[in-house]
């Protein structure tokens, strides 16, 4: 094999079948570097564990053309490449235990990448799981949380569209090549998550959906995230694998609560009996992230932000250095309650305003 470049070294292993993340990373390891893997000895290679002498003789033969091939699309196609350790890769996906090689990312790179909130559930749901979906994702947005999801049918559709109408960020993770679309009905909101968020995927152009590509990532799902909210998993569901993931990568769980009888509800209120944190508003997820979020310089008569909306600044101004009830600041604004609401939950993600046990708020600053 002739001269090779890092880049081309690193995407030609993420390429070679049989080999996946965990040996890939593996192989780097042992080696010092991707290039290095391709210029060992095939006896050397064999004799690694998990290698063995078919593996081995998979990347002695390896084409360095088809990395080039695999770099000039996603050049022409404007997919951007986020390597293991490189600039850009996001830091929460180091930490997991399987993190993939390489991304592909299409839309916008977050700069930095914020620990955002995964919301994933079933693909077949009620109005009450769609409904409960796009109210929460929108508030988490609006307060600028990125929401995270899979572009799945049902519940992550829900998640994106709600994100995207508070004009926040969302990021879907992709079980097939970024070149494609699934399910195909998402053509169009894909294109607007690129133009507000990003898709991001871990597998090569061209890879087709398959049973096999779905579990694989929804590691990415929870690793990106501080948590992960389940809203309708049925008793054996993808989001309930998502669950699982968070659990091992150390993510907090969090679950809305649906019917007792209703099937599509199983998977998650039995997280909630296993000690996931109910859900009921937005309010509830931002409470368990304060370690997560920065903690603003306490400051006597700080000045308000310039930036602050016209609501977050007339919803400031209805509250009080005593607590103020959700219902009092509703009446004194003359807003309606979900606008209330939301703007309430962005007001605490900015740390201008704390929430209390009752539905309660009061000014910090």
């Amino acid at each position: 094999m002739g001269r090779i470049s890092v880049q081309e070294a690193t995407v030609l292993l993420h390429l070679l079948p049989g080999i996946g993340s965990a040996r890939a990373r593996r192989l780097r390891e042992a080696f010092g570097s991707a290039e290095a893997v391709f210029a060992a000895r095939e006896s050397t290679l064999s004799q690694l564990p998990g290698i063995g002498p078919r593996l081995a003789a998979e990347i002695r033969c390896a084409d360095p053309v088809r990395a080039q091939i695999e770099i000039a699309r996603c050049q022409e196609l404007g997919i951007d490449l986020l390597f293991l350790g490189g600039p850009g890769y996001p830091e929460a996906l180091g930490e997991i235990p399987d993190p993939p090689l390489l991304l592909y990312l299409r839309g916008k790179r977050p700069d930095p990448w914020l620990r955002g909130i995964a919301i994933v559930g079933s693909r077949r749901t009620s109005v009450y799981g769609i409904e409960t979906a796009r109210r929460l994702s929108f508030q988490l947005a609006y307060a600028g949380i990125p929401v995270i999801s899979g572009l799945a049918r049902g519940i992550d559709t829900a998640a994106h569209m709600g994100a995207l109408a508070a004009q926040g960020s969302t990021w879907a993770i992709l079980g097939c090549g970024i070149d494609h679309v699934y399910p195909p009905e998402n053509e169009e909101l894909a294109r607007r998550i690129a133009g507000a968020g990003c898709l991001l995927s871990e597998f090569p152009l061209g890879t087709a959906p398959a049973r096999h590509t779905f579990p694989q990532r929804n590691r990415l799902i929870s690793g990106l995230s501080s948590g992960v909210l389940v809203i309708e998993a049925p008793g054996a569901s993808g989001a309930l694998l998502t669950a699982r993931c968070a659990l091992e990568q150390g993510r907090q769980l969090f679950a809305v609560p649906g019917r007792i009888d209703n099937p599509l509800a199983v998977g998650s209120n039995r997280l909630i009996q296993q000690g996931a944190k109910l859900v009921m508003e937005a309010g509830d997820i931002t409470s368990e992230l304060a370690l997560w979020l920065p903690t603003a310089p306490v400051a006597q008569e700080r000045p308000l932000p310039s930036s602050l909306t016209k609501e977050e600044r007339t919803v400031f101004a209805a509250l009080g250095l005593e607590e103020s009830p959700f219902d009092a600041i509703v009446a004194r604004t003359g807003l309606p309650s979900p606008t209330v609401s939301s703007t309430l939950l962005r007001l605490e993600m900015k740390q201008l305003v704390r929430r209390l046990p009752g539905n309660a708020f009061v000014r910090v600053a």
